[in-house]
């Protein structure tokens, strides 16, 4: 299947071509400066033989969307940073294909934003999860295809350090956390003294979620017993 680089956009109004902006469209009669530009460029690097090549191995760029849905961030709420429709995003997400440079450069771009705080949806991350897709602190190169997920220990919860700051903070909503991180939140008001009314106004929670996660700071770990 013959594969469609993304149109650059027209600069010169003049030009007639289909499409506009890189070598592939100068080759088709575009002569807007960018594509004038990017051939320009493209032969230089073929006659010292280092021509990039317009696309590149997919797997960072799929390993950092299934990252971003782990830890809550819906195809939707990419795609609007894009400017594409959430097929798209989900589409680059599943396949094996080979990826555009530019589209790598996009999401790369994207996942430095997002993947240091968490997304909207639980069931957006609960449903990554249950795919056996991995976060973004799960990978020690995302890029390289041979690096495998790091999944020691894989029944131990890890505390989101940023989302319990911020929620003790008063600056995240409950609903922005998941319950391990929410019950070391509650755990750290209360060692800092507040009472459990306080905390529970601090960290914005019902009555009843409240006491949820004070009876598990007070139910032992397995380790705990065991030791």
């Amino acid at each position: 299947m013959t594969r469609r680089l993304p149109d650059r956009g027209r600069l010169d109004p003049t030009c007639t071509a289909d499409r506009h902006g890189d070598y592939s469209a100068y080759r088709q009669s575009c002569r807007c400066p960018h594509a004038r530009e990017d051939q320009r460029i493209y032969q230089k690097r073929q006659r010292e033989g280092r021509a990039t090549p317009a696309y590149i191995d997919g797997t960072g760029t799929r390993r950092r969307l299934q990252a971003l849905a782990v830890i809550g961030w819906r195809w939707e709420d990419i795609a609007n940073l894009r400017g594409v429709t959430w097929q798209n995003i989900h589409l680059i997400a599943v396949s094996g294909r080979d990826v555009h440079r530019d589209t790598a450069a996009q999401i790369a771009a994207i996942y430095r934003d997002l993947s240091t705080r968490p997304g909207p949806s639980r069931i957006a991350a609960a449903r990554a999860a249950a795919k056996g897709w991995h976060g973004p602190l799960a990978w020690h190169d995302i890029d390289d295809p041979t690096c495998e997920p790091d999944t020691t220990d894989p029944d131990v919860s890890v505390v989101d350090e940023w989302a319990v700051s911020e929620a003790i903070a008063g600056r995240l909503a409950a609903d922005r956390l998941g319950e391990v991180d929410l019950v070391e939140a509650m755990r750290r008001l209360l060692a800092d003294g507040l009472t459990p009314g306080q905390a529970r106004y601090r960290l914005r929670l019902t009555n009843a979620h409240a006491r949820r996660l004070i009876k598990a700071i007070n139910t032992p770990t397995r380790e705990e017993i065991a030791a």
